[in-house]
């Protein structure tokens, strides 16, 4: 069975038992991880492996479809393959806007994914979803992009006119639906401005900026399966000095927004924000 992954030379494999962890560090009812290896069983989906940030192995239960194979796949394995290379995964979609990286992260439901979907409805290029892949690169933050579609609840979907006639479901049980998405895959963006959303119940929205250990940590809280640090102790030191760096160089603001808000008034809300923000950047937009 053929499957999508975002990062081509990963060796991705269909097999009929996958490996398991003989010795992991942390292991939970769905996980089991060391440093070099990665274990996951999901009921009535699959079993996967991965290991050394190249290889992965899937072995499907009889009667999984495959977009729930996928959702996994391209989920908790990527990022166990982006940790395992050491390359800081972030739990956030991003976007080019007026040529600049900007990246929202925030818990499942912040509205990462629709916000973002809704900026490149309206001439922003897309670049990731959920999962970020963030690279230091001559000590300057740079967003990879390596995906080409998005995932969105059906209420996002009318909220942007979207039609789901055709779309698949990320799983059959639920009305998540994959958007393909138009995407030049496999460049670097540099990333100027991350904002954190958080639903709440106040009756309007809300950016402040958020800075020193507060940032940190907020960064921090922000990784991609962070539970995996507990079995991958050489990334907890790893990644801090990344996010050091990464706090030294990046706006970082926190966005609280009304919950129930459409989706197209956020996105001008925060776009007025956006608009402001580089107003006051210098040429390049690093300052």
């Amino acid at each position: 069975m053929d499957v999508r992954f975002p990062l081509k030379d990963v060796d991705v494999r269909l097999v009929a038992a996958a490996r398991t962890v003989e010795f992991p560090l942390y292991a939970d009812k769905y996980w089991q991880m060391n440093q070099r290896e990665f274990a996951m069983q999901v009921g009535g989906v699959a079993d996967y492996y991965a290991c050394d940030g190249r290889e992965v192995e899937y072995c499907p239960v009889d009667g999984a479809d495959r977009n729930s194979m996928e959702l996994y796949l391209n989920g908790s394995v990527y990022g166990a393959i982006l940790h395992q290379r050491k390359i800081l995964p972030m739990h956030g979609s991003s976007f080019i806007y007026n040529g600049k990286g900007i990246m929202l992260c925030g818990e499942a439901g912040a509205g990462k994914s629709s916000l973002t979907a809704s900026f490149c409805l309206d001439g922003a290029e897309f670049l990731t979803d959920d999962v970020t892949p963030i690279m230091l690169k001559d000590n300057a933050p740079f967003i990879w992009a390596l995906s080409d579609r998005i995932k969105l609840w059906s209420d996002a979907l009318k909220q942007l006119d979207i039609v789901n006639t055709g779309l698949n479901k990320i799983h059959p049980k639920t009305e998540k639906y994959y958007v393909p998405m138009d995407a030049s895959s496999g460049y670097f963006i540099r990333l100027i401005t991350v904002y954190i959303l958080e639903m709440a119940d106040e009756s309007k929205a809300d950016i402040e900026e958020i800075s020193g250990s507060v940032k940190f940590a907020a960064l921090r809280n922000e990784i991609y399966r962070v539970e995996y640090l507990k079995g991958m102790p050489e990334n907890e030191s790893f990644f801090f000095k990344n996010l050091v760096d990464i706090s030294n160089l990046v706006k970082v603001f926190r966005f609280r927004r009304p919950e129930g808000a459409h989706v197209n008034e956020m996105k001008r809300f925060l776009e007025k924000h956006l608009f402001s923000l580089q107003q006051d950047m210098d040429p390049d937009g690093f300052n």
